[in-house]
Order: C-alpha cells, then structure tokens, then sequence
C-alpha cells in the first residue's frame, strides 16, 4: 500500500513510514547539516551492462533517511564523524542507462533538461495558459564550460564533526577511492566544492551576509516543536505534507519515492551588490527627512535584516531568534516590508490570498525545500566585483515546473508580481535577455503611508553559471539496476 503523502507533523522512526524512508535518500525531509561538500558532476560512459554496475556499487553508498537519523543520533552521542552521500540522476543519465521511457520521472522540465530553452512549459496560475519557453531567462552563454555538455547525474558527498582541513582532505581521498573503484565508466565532468559560512551568532549565511534557510517547510515532528520553541506558528504554519517534496519514483516498488532537484551555480556580485546598497541609501536620504543607511537597504532588498529579523516585524535589526512566525496581514500595501523584497516575492505569506483569492493551499503548494551551500572565496568584503564566490544552489519539490519554475517565472521574474508595477526581485529575479528590468518603488520611512516613494533599479547581482535537472530516485530503484535485457 502506497504511502499517505497528505501527512505532515511525522516523525522518522514512525513505522508506518518505516519501509518508505528506508528507501528514501537522506536530505530531503531534513538537510544533512554537514559543514563541507562535493558536488559530482559525471557522464556515463562504456555500454549500459558497465553504467548500471557502476550506479549500483555508488547506490551502496548512498544515505537514507533512516541512516541519516542514525548517523544523527550516533554523532550526538560518540561525536563520530559520518560521510553522507546523495545520488542523483538526469533525463541523460537515464537514458545512458537504458531506462525503459515509463520508468523515467514523469516531470516535463525535468525530461527537457534545464539546457533546453525551447520547450515551453504552462506557468501561469490563471487567464492566459500561453506556455512559455525558458522561463528562468537563462543565457546559457554565460553557463561554465563543464555545465553546457552532457551530465548524466551527480554525487553529493557531505561531512562534518572534523575540523576543516580533516574534512577536506577525507573528501578528496573518497573522490580518488571512488574513481579508482568506477574506472572509466564514472567520467566526473566537473567537481563543486561547497562550505558553510557562519556569522559571529554562529548562524549560516550566504555571500551577502545575510542569515539564510530560515524558512524552509517543515515535515518532522522534531523539526516543528523546534519552530515552536523558536517562536510558534501561530501567524505563519511552516509544517508542509510529504507531497510537497516526495514523488512516486516509477522505477521502484510500492514504497520507493524520490525528489526532483534543481541545482544551479550562482555567482554573486558582493562588491557590486554592497555599493549599489550605498547608492540607493544615498538617494533614500535624499529624498527623506530620514537618513537610510546600506543595510537597512538590504533589508528592504531581502526582506530581513543581515541578522534574520523580518523587516516586516521592526524597522531595525537586533531580533534575539531567528524569527519566522509572521506574515504580511497587517502589511499589504508593503509599507514595511516591499513587495518586491526577495523573501516576499518567494514566499509571499498569503498575498495571492488578499490579491487573487487563490486558495491558501495552494499558494504554499509552491514552496521549494532548499539545501544549497556557498562556494568559493569566504572573503565578504572583495575589492573587486564577481569574485569566484556565490551559492550552489539545490532545491528539491515534487514538480520542478509547478514549483521552482513558477516560483522563479510567475513571481521572482514578473514585474507584476504581486501588483502592477512592483519590479522583479532585486536577489534573483532576472529579465530577459537584453531587457532592463523596470525599476522597484522603494520607501524611506518604515510603515510611513505618507511617506514618498522613489524609482530606483536594483537587479543583476546573481548570475547563473550553470546547472541541471535531476531526480533524486529510491535505493531500491538504484540498487535493483539489472543488466539491460539483451545485454
């Protein structure tokens, strides 16, 4: 019997979920929570008998969501350090493997790949269904050379508990171990190398310097008393049901499910970003009795300050926890927080409710489960712009188009989104090619109704510099991978 995917409030040792998260991996319904990682990109080469060998010896190695609770609790108790590894798979590499077509992940994005930018795909919620091709307003001209040629999966391998050096050294060690192991067959295309920054609080930050994955849905038990300790959900339900994430993987048994990814290198502007903060400070200033300094702009760039306090909350930053119990009923009109703001343009906390009348349910059936992880140089104050810094971006949902693609198209990227005239998300929104976004309408007086608003364009910090698609299949999916018929 098929799982109850409606559920949420759960926890991980529930045994009517025993034999569905046995065959689940890891990350999904909770991140990995490991400080370092790699990022294997591979193409699969010799023929189909030698590929499905090949993903059945790395399937061995992959963590399910019961070991990771294991390694969990194993880690509180000994401090002993586990490497946690994920295994996914594009459209491509299912076809390498000669994957019977009903077999495959069914998601349209998904079989395109994300290189493809003809396919078009239905992203608006109502009115005018016209599909839309490349909806992300990718430039795959500016994509890294190992990300425009063919990948047929990639292995995230993941620790913690050690200092850095330790940690580094065990993961270039795995990743000789398993090239001598895969031989040719295991091509590695192109290897990501991602580390956690933390601020002086010890909270995780991206680039920018702003706290981040504050909030992601909630499936566990565990992790919904920790929001309620946190703060409550009384305004804001960060539970989601199993089927925000989960998939019926088709190629598995009756309790095998996977999760599509979306994974894509985004390269960040700091220098860029931070004087173009200034600049919009100084013209707030001078047109506002108020003076406006850099991150009180990045507050209303963000939606939060550097710190995680919403700016919908307080007009300043200094929250002792990392608030996320809020919405934005006493804030419609975006007199605290813009409705524009990055974390209000992805999470728009009941404005399609106020605007649309769109059901509630489904306006959180949009949400994304992120587990990305920076790169490159920690230095958050370059001289120079478009450092070799930013954010591996990976995400995971049940339906890429229904979810990132709209979240990025239909809202991040739409300057009418959430009204007329409120301008792309100054973080992530990107306008066609060779298209200047309209610029934002920004307040200098914190829920001031009379206070004067000014024009001003804010975008074009983030660049994508690659990525894929990819489906996160089952264990007994991965593990049952017999010789091709014939072969």
């Amino acid at each position: 019997m098929s799982a109850n995917l409606n559920q949420t409030n759960i926890e991980i040792d529930d045994p009517n979920f025993r034999a569905v998260f046995h065959n689940l991996q890891g990350n999904i319904l909770k991140g990995h929570g490991r400080e370092h990682s790699r990022h294997l990109f591979f193409a699969l080469r010799g023929d189909a008998r030698q590929k499905r060998q090949v993903i059945r010896q790395l399937a061995e190695k992959v963590t399910s969501a019961l070991d990771q609770h294991q390694q969990q609790i194993s880690f509180k108790q000994t401090g002993q350090a586990h490497l946690f590894v994920n295994l996914m798979l594009s459209a491509s590499g299912y076809q390498q493997l000669d994957i019977d077509p009903q077999d495959w992940p069914d998601d349209p994005a998904f079989r395109a790949g994300m290189k493809d930018l003809q396919t078009p795909f239905d992203t608006l919620p109502r009115g005018d269904h016209t599909p839309t091709a490349n909806p992300l307003n990718d430039d795959t001209r500016q994509w890294e050379t190992g990300f425009q040629g063919r990948i047929d999966g990639m292995l995230l391998l993941a620790l913690g508990g050690v200092d850095t050096e330790h940690a580094e050294q065990a993961l270039d060690a795995e990743i000789q171990a398993l090239q001598h192991t895969c031989g040719d067959t295991l091509g590695i295309v192109l290897i990501q190398r991602g580390h956690v920054m933390r601020n002086d609080k010890g909270q995780v930050i991206e680039h920018f310097g702003f706290v981040d994955g504050v909030s992601n849905p909630k499936f566990l038990f565990s992790d919904l008393n920790e929001e309620f300790r946190n703060g409550g959900y009384s305004r804001n339900d960060p539970s989601a049901p199993l089927n925000l994430v989960l998939a019926k993987d088709p190629g598995g048994d009756a309790d095998s499910y996977g999760s599509y990814v979306v994974y894509r290198k985004l390269q960040q502007n700091i220098k860029g970003f931070w004087d173009h903060l200034t600049l919009l400070a100084n013209h707030l200033s001078e047109n506002s009795p108020t003076q406006v300094d850099a991150e009180y702009a990045g507050a209303l760039c963000v939606g939060r300050f550097k710190d995680g306090t919403p700016i919908s909350e307080q007009g300043n930053d200094g929250w002792s926890n990392l608030f996320n119990n809020f919405n934005y009923d006493d804030d419609v009109d975006g007199l605290r927080c813009p409705l524009h703001a990055h974390t209000r343009k992805t999470n728009p906390r009941g404005d399609t409710v106020r605007q649309f009348n769109s059901p509630p349910t489904i306006e959180r059936s949009r949400r994304i489960v992120r587990r990305g992880i920076s790169y490159g140089d920690t230095e958050l104050n370059p001289t120079q712009e478009w450092t070799d810094a930013g954010l591996l971006f990976l995400c995971l949902q049940a339906s890429i188009v229904d979810q990132f693609i709209f979240m990025q198209h239909t809202w991040c990227n739409n300057a009418g989104f959430v009204r007329q005239g409120t301008g792309i998300d100054p973080l992530v929104g990107q306008a066609p090619a060779n298209t200047a976004p309209a610029p934002q309408q920004w307040r200098a007086n914190w829920s001031n109704p009379n206070a004067d608003t000014t024009k001003f364009s804010f975008a074009g910090f983030v660049k994508n510099r690659g990525g894929e698609y990819f489906f996160m299949p089952s264990l007994d999916f991965l593990r049952q991978l017999a010789p091709p018929q014939g072969a």
